[in-house]
């Protein structure tokens, strides 16, 4: 098991897994986060949540062959959880390990792990989504990245959206569909909905892209180009998600995406250009199965094994510099915290730049797009960047009062 803080170096809880189909991608990240993070400065606690919802922490975990020998593997490390009381600063062991040469922890009894801070790299639902952050903020601890309210904000493509074209950045339009909605009478609300998205303006004709409201990593995501293709595809995306989303799909575009870092004043990455296997929509094996991902254990996988063109020589600087004012602002604007991941649109016959969404705990943290800044930021001090500044979110939260006694009970 790793250890404890001692004394100089601070305990971080890195929190990956989770109750979400990019469950696998979360790993990654996460593996990613505790090798490169700075072990001068911080001691890291791997804790993975099981697709049962379960918590786990112990030294296996840092290994990947562990994942391909679940649920037999579990055994091997301890059960823990994070109770939503002040004042235990920790992870409390639910269930230690039998073999104390396994452990520092005695089974038979309830035991704290402490933590310094809670770095969490989820990604998607029950993690990414505000979920994980309400119960860190229960439990009174620094976490990293957005709040409860922004990571939810962030989660939704319709909210976000609303928000950030509220406030002058360019969005595409888009119509919710619920998952409930069809339920009851399949054949003739589908049809019904059919003719509601195609009076919307902006989604009259096809082709369409029909994706999950709440998800990411491509999952779900479908290009319609008759009915068929649109029921199938709303079946699909419903299937993953309690909501969809109906957008238009730009004939000529590109996609752009720009990462934003929060030490206090928010600052834009350099520009990328992701590119598709199919010169269309990004799918899950663009992103994850591309690349370094196929190389073994020993390779970056996650995000970073995506093939992108970072800061395009042959992109004009007035349309990069659009991109990264727009992110700076998006992020701002739907008050995020931590380093996010900003994704656009390109319509290249109008020139004109939309915000498509943002992902408030990137695929890798973005760190690929960090180290080719000038200067250069390197993945170590992006995650140290995110550390100190939940420390300094944590620390102006606390300052705040809390209570004014009971005043009105006892009058």
């Amino acid at each position: 098991m790793i250890a404890n803080g001692d004394g100089k170096r601070k305990t971080v809880a890195v929190l990956f897994g989770g109750r979400s189909v990019e469950h696998e991608i979360s790993i990654i990240t996460g593996l990613q986060l505790i090798k490169a993070m700075d072990t001068v400065k911080y001691k890291p606690q791997p804790v993975y949540i099981a697709p049962t919802g379960k918590w786990y922490s112990g030294d296996a975990l840092l290994d990947k062959s562990f994942y391909r020998k679940m649920p037999a593997s579990l055994s091997t490390v301890s059960e823990v959880t994070v109770l939503p009381e002040p004042g235990i600063k920790g992870l409390t062991v639910i269930r230690g390990l039998n073999n104390p040469q396994h452990s520092f922890l005695n089974s038979s009894t309830e035991s704290i792990i402490p933590i310094d801070i809670f770095l969490p790299a989820f990604h998607g639902t029950y993690g990414e989504d505000g979920c994980i952050q309400g119960l860190l903020e229960l439990a009174d601890v620094p976490y990293t990245g957005c709040n409860v309210l922004s990571s939810a904000m962030g989660m939704s493509k319709y909210h976000s959206k609303k928000l950030v074209e509220s406030h002058g950045i360019p969005v595409l339009p888009g119509v919710v569909v619920k998952r409930e909605s069809i339920e009851a009478d399949y054949g003739n609300h589908l049809a019904f909905l059919r003719q509601q998205v195609f009076l919307h303006p902006g989604l009259e004709e096809f082709p369409l892209f029909i994706k999950p409201l709440n998800l990411g990593s491509s999952i779900g995501v479908a290009k319609v180009r008759n009915i068929e293709e649109f029921d199938a595809a709303l079946v699909l995306a419903l299937k993953f998600d309690v909501a969809a989303i109906v957008e238009p799909c730009l004939d000529d575009k590109m996609e752009l995406n720009v990462s934003v870092i929060d030490d206090g004043d928010p600052k834009a990455s350099v520009v990328e250009i992701p590119v598709s296997s199919s010169g269309d929509e990004l799918t899950y094996e663009d992103k994850y199965l591309r690349g370094g991902s196929k190389k073994g254990d020993n390779s970056v996988g996650g995000m970073a094994s995506l093939t992108r063109v970072i800061d395009p020589e042959d992109l004009p600087q007035e349309l990069k510099d659009k991109a990264r004012d727009y992110a700076v602002k998006a992020f701002k604007v739907l008050n995020c915290s931590g380093v996010s991941r900003i994704d656009f649109m390109l319509d290249k016959r109008t020139n004109i730049l939309y915000f498509n969404e943002i992902n408030t705990i990137p695929g890798s943290f973005s760190f690929y797009l960090w180290m080719n800044c000038k200067p250069p930021l390197f993945y170590t001090e992006v995650i140290t960047t995110i550390l100190e500044r939940a420390e300094n979110v944590y620390a102006r939260k606390n300052a705040l009062a809390r209570e004014i006694g009971f005043k009105a009970l006892f009058k």
